[in-house]
């Protein structure tokens, strides 16, 4: 499984840093999409995975890579009920919406970055 984060968003990161220490089985692969030369804009606005050939994003990605992470399968049945009911996905939307995004390594040294307020 291919998780594609943001790496210029601090919950992303910290997020995947966690989910990698969870991974004893070392089924995820992580890569920010900002390495990749021409990326889908989607991916700004979400979490992507790649797996089985299917691409998943949002609130269903965080269900796959929780399916990944056997100290979480607990979770797994209560994730699947509130994307029944819509909650994990508007949960999700919150929170991306109003996450913070900061360019790593983009500025030159000794110049300060200038962030675009209305970046995503």
């Amino acid at each position: 499984m291919i998780v594609y984060y943001d790496s210029y968003c601090k919950i992303c990161t910290n997020s995947s840093t966690i989910w990698k220490k969870f991974d004893w089985r070392n089924n995820l692969t992580f890569d920010s999409f900002r390495n990749m030369k021409d990326y889908p804009p989607e991916m700004e606005k979400s979490l992507h995975v790649f797996h089985n050939n299917k691409w998943y994003n949002g609130y269903s990605a965080i269900i796959q890579i929780t399916k990944m992470l056997p100290l979480f399968w607990a979770l797994v049945p209560f994730m699947y009920f509130f994307k029944f009911i819509g909650l994990g996905d508007l949960l999700y939307i919150w929170v991306a919406k109003n996450r913070k995004l900061v360019p790593v390594n983009q500025c030159e040294d000794g110049e300060s970055c200038q962030i675009n307020p209305h970046s995503h």
